[in-house]
């Protein structure tokens, strides 16, 4: 049964307002309480909440988060569970799946972050009884900055709750309201639920703090659908997730098929093991496997290694370009972690959409062992805002060395087998013919710099291949010092002859980087990169000038060979 989330906009005034400010105690507790914050220097957001409420036209919104076919707020404060990790802890998830969505705990955070009171309420049906055996509980918290009241020295700290208190110990602790008494207070507040496991939180007050304007219900709901397509494709479409937008009266039903941006990764995925290797025709559907190289565990265990899978659609005219030659990248939790631009591949016309599905999102049967284990590296990959797959300090916890270069080859693999996949068949280098690619052996290669005092290995890739009448080539270059003043690389083409010797230059016309604080310099048809100190891995894409198409093929040209020269500055030098 899939999970059901449904994201519930309201916006209160009148007899609804006055109903559910008095359940939530305003009057007696909270307000007295945010207006002292509100005069404070960082009071700015509190100020224009009470400000609202207290207007001539007073209104206040909220936002539920409503799940279904969850396991719901289990477990007692003190104890790691779900209640504690989401309800008393700061910064910590209690994920028991090993393919969770979060490690972080930090989604929960957005909660108050959007809240202008800085409250958030949950109610929540619980999949198996308490030790009570109640299933409804519910409770809320505040977080406000440190202040104090007026006629009152004390100054206050900490949470804020709507609770009971256990205060039989030393220290006394907020408690759930459970049973009849929280399906009572949980309708006055608007945040009832079906008797179906899982949890509502409540946003008091919800706001966007980026956003200058507030935008109208109607506006934040289509947005919370777009989103919801965007990153939550690959779940829905396996049917994993289900998730409805509520604004008033109106539900909507997101549905993958109604969002053209998001279709063309859809197909790539559902068609990813179609058998195809090659791109041929506009919506063609090609995908091939990466290995993902994983290192020990941090106790010495070995981990198994395996595939990732990549496939791509060659992008058609009536493709909604919004993310064209883009990669989706995600897990098995379903979630779209970013989508990687990859611009540089496309060729010509012949532009793409790519999706990398990893871990248990890999398969479409049962999950190998090696699956579990790429989800797990991943998961730890992911920083809080679970935005990217980089070195991390959970990684660096989790394993021994090599995680950051398990990271850094699969990029580089991904690039690499995108323009496998993606360049025209018979101008790229893989579609030459034997005694061609034997003629003209395409390569990079980089070197140290010869001086003791500043030689550094780099980290150096590579590749290039023949299109029309020029060479085209693109790469990296990365020092592996972090203590670095500077770098400098120069790229070139060089013929060779059959004797080893250089005797051609082929001159390099442009290259174009990623990144800021890197100069181009052209040096006799070679391209220098000299790059600031704050510059680490620096990707680039060039082409020669014309060489003219008979040449290549009548070998008149010579061998050809990418050159990449780098040389490193260490901290203190000239």
């Amino acid at each position: 049964m899939p999970v059901e989330v449904t994201f519930r906009l309201i916006e209160l005034s009148g007899d609804e307002l006055r109903e559910f400010l008095d359940a939530i105690r305003w009057g007696t507790e909270l307000r007295e309480r945010i207006g002292a914050v509100a005069e404070s220097d960082r009071g700015r957001g509190f100020k224009q909440f009470r400000e609202q409420l207290e207007s001539d036209d007073p209104s206040l919104r909220l936002l539920v988060v409503e799940d279904r076919n969850t396991t719901g707020l289990t477990g007692d404060w003190d104890e790691d569970s779900n209640y504690a990790a989401l309800v008393r802890d700061e910064l910590y998830s209690q994920k028991q799946d090993e393919t969770a969505g979060g490690s972080y705990g930090l989604g929960k955070s957005v909660l108050w972050t959007f809240s202008g009171a800085s409250t958030v309420v949950f109610n929540s049906f619980l999949s198996e009884p308490s030790e009570r055996g109640e299933r409804q509980r519910l409770i809320a918290r505040t977080k406000l900055p440190t202040h104090s009241l007026s006629g009152d020295e004390t100054e206050y700290q900490g949470a804020g709750w709507l609770c009971t208190i256990d205060d039989s110990e030393e220290d006394p602790k907020p408690q759930s309201l459970w049973g009849s008494t929280a399906e009572s207070l949980a309708e006055r507040l608007g945040v009832g639920r079906p008797a179906t496991p899982g949890t509502s939180a409540m946003v008091v007050g919800f706001r966007d703090p980026a956003r200058d304007h507030t935008p109208s219900l109607d506006r934040l709901g289509r947005e919370l659908v777009d989103a919801a397509a965007k990153y939550f494709w690959p779940a829905m479409y396996r049917d994993d997730l289900v998730v409805k937008v509520q604004v008033g009266s109106e539900t909507t039903e997101v549905d993958v098929d109604d969002h053209s941006a998001v279709q063309p990764f859809v197909d790539a995925y559902a068609n990813r093991y179609n058998g195809e290797t090659q791109l041929e025709t506009p919506g063609d559907v090609a995908g091939r496997d990466i290995k993902v190289n994983l290192p020990k565990n941090d106790d010495g265990t070995e981990t198994e290694s395996g595939p990732v899978r990549l496939a791509a659609r060659l992008a058609s005219p009536v493709d909604d370009p919004t993310l064209r030659n883009h990669v989706a990248m995600f897990r098995g939790a379903g979630m779209v972690v970013k989508y990687y631009d990859q611009s540089r591949v496309s060729f010509g016309d012949r532009n793409f959409f790519g999706v990398l599905a990893a871990g248990t999102a890999r398969s479409t049967g049962a999950p190998r062992t090696s699956d579990e284990e790429i989800d797990r590296f991943l998961r730890f990959a992911e920083p809080p805002e679970h935005d990217d797959w980089r070195s991390t300090e959970n990684l660096k916890q989790q394993y021994k060395q090599g995680y950051r270069k398990a990271i850094v080859n699969l990029e580089a693999d991904i690039r690499e087998e995108l323009r496998n996949l993606v360049s025209r068949s018979g101008r790229g280098e893989r579609d030459l013919p034997e005694n061609v690619l034997k003629k003209f052996p395409i390569h990079g290669q980089g070197r140290q710099s010869s001086s003791p005092a500043s030689a550094r290995s780099f980290e150096l890739d590579g590749t290039a291949f023949f299109e029309r009448d020029r060479w085209r080539f693109s790469g990296s270059v990365e020092p592996e010092a972090d203590d670095h003043s500077g770098w400098t690389a120069e790229i070139s083409l060089t013929g060779v002859g059959e004797d080893g010797t250089k005797y051609r230059q082929v001159p390099v016309a442009s290259v174009d980087i990623d990144v800021e604080g890197v100069d181009i310099v052209e040096e006799d048809g070679a391209m220098v990169l000299r790059a600031s100190p704050s510059v680490g891995r620096v990707e680039f894409r060039g082409e020669s000038r014309p060489i003219g198409h008979v040449d290549f093929f009548d070998g008149s040209v010579g061998e050809t060979r990418l050159e990449i020269d780098a040389e490193v500055r260490l901290g203190g030098d000239d």
